[in-house]
């Protein structure tokens, strides 16, 4: 059996006994009343409030989709992330401020592969006393940097 159909499988067996309580998805526990999935396309949906959490970290929105093969989801409506440990980015002093940060934004576009995290409308970043707003932002999971495009305005 492949790896990814064994990763397949036990997804499809984490959804068989998954309840509205939740079910864990890679290192994130996912909580929703409704999931979605197309075993064939590895495409899902959650049309409902959905929320994700991990240690020092959690993402809620008002729905998702996205595709479990190509490792790609875009969570929208009112999403909010958490990082209470302040490891998101480097925004605020680099590295070693570790303040707890938060963004939300009106949709989050999340690229496992390239570990890319986009976000669109009304994006609000906040880390220790800086925030900013912006219409776009887009964080590289493998640097943490954070770049930000159109209407960028700081307060410090």
């Amino acid at each position: 059996m492949k790896q990814g159909s064994i990763a397949g499988l036990v997804l499809a067996l984490a959804l068989i006994g998954a309840t509205p309580a939740g079910f864990n998805f890679s290192d994130w526990h996912v909580s929703t009343a409704q999931f979605d999935y197309n075993w064939d396309t590895g495409t899902f949906n959650v049309p409902g409030h959905v929320t994700l959490t991990r240690p020092g970290s959690d993402i809620e929105a008002d729905r998702a989709t996205g595709n479990y093969k190509a490792k790609q989801a875009t969570l929208s409506g009112s999403v909010t992330l958490h990082d209470s440990n302040g490891v998101l980015t480097n925004f605020a002093g680099g590295v070693a401020s570790r303040e707890p940060a938060t963004l939300t934004c009106d949709a989050l576009q999340i690229d496992g592969v390239t570990k890319t995290y986009t976000a669109t409308g009304n994006v609000r970043f906040v880390q220790g006393p800086n925030v900013v707003t912006a219409d776009r932002a887009v964080m590289n999971g493998f640097s943490h940097d954070l770049h930000l495009y159109g209407n960028v305005h700081l307060h410090d």
